[in-house]
């Protein structure tokens, strides 16, 4: 009886110890959770804040290569805006000098030799010279021409004029022979009424009269003119 007190004493002493331990485990297990799911928020909160430093940093990049490329842009722009702007007086000096055919509305004039009169007349005063032509060549221009022709010759307002007789020749290019045909692309209103004008191209008008040099002219929606032939050719010159 007396061994058997001890013994109890025993095993309710493990008991309790196997108690403390097992509470001692479980309290450790609900202290140790909310620790971990402490460091877990931390953790995502940190995570979080990196993400946005991140995203903060690539929307500043972003940014910065929008700008960058805004103003490559611009500058293709204007660079294309200058290319355009040079293209287009590079066409307007080509077209000044004659480089470029042209066709449009326009006028066209016909002048030919008339009839030598009376005995004592001036020898050439029935013949179309250089002079009528390059008279007539400037009206054109001056009502608004873009581009002249004579006998298919393209002529630029530089152009110069020469000749003997009815033999005209321009910029030492052929000699040119009545009957002539000046062809304008242009302002054909103007140009109509400079030519009805009777105050102008008045020798040419009075030989008209007096020697019948045809002169007349016509205004037309589709006239044409060929590109100017820079390859001089010296075939009215001859050597002394």
């Amino acid at each position: 009886m007396a061994l058997r007190r001890p013994f109890g004493y025993l095993l309710v002493a493990l008991t309790a110890l196997a108690f403390g331990f097992l509470l001692a485990a479980q309290l450790r297990t609900q202290l140790l959770t909310p620790s971990n799911r402490v460091a877990r928020s931390e953790a995502l909160v940190h995570t979080v804040q990196d993400l946005e430093r991140t995203n903060a940093a690539d929307r500043s990049r972003i940014a910065a290569l929008r700008a960058e490329i805004g103003g490559l842009e611009a500058q293709m722009a204007r660079r294309s805006d200058a290319t355009m702007r040079l293209q287009q007086d590079v066409e307007e000096l080509r077209a000044h000098a004659g480089l470029t055919p042209l066709r449009g509305p326009g006028v066209t004039v016909q002048l030919a030799d008339g009839r030598q009169d009376a005995a004592g007349a001036p020898r050439t005063a029935y013949l179309v010279t250089f002079e009528d032509i390059q008279d007539v060549v400037y009206l054109l221009f001056e009502g608004g021409a873009e581009g002249v022709a004579v006998n298919g010759r393209r002529v630029t307002p530089a152009s110069t004029f020469a000749g003997a007789g009815s033999a005209v020749v321009i910029d030492q290019g052929p000699a040119l022979q009545s009957p002539f045909r000046v062809a304008a692309v242009g302002n054909r209103n103007q140009m109509e009424q400079l030519l009805n004008d009777p105050s102008r191209l008045g020798d040419l008008r009075e030989r008209q009269r007096r020697y019948a040099l045809l002169l007349t002219w016509s205004g037309g929606p589709d006239v044409s003119v060929p590109a100017y032939d820079a390859g001089f050719r010296v075939a009215y010159a001859e050597p002394a």
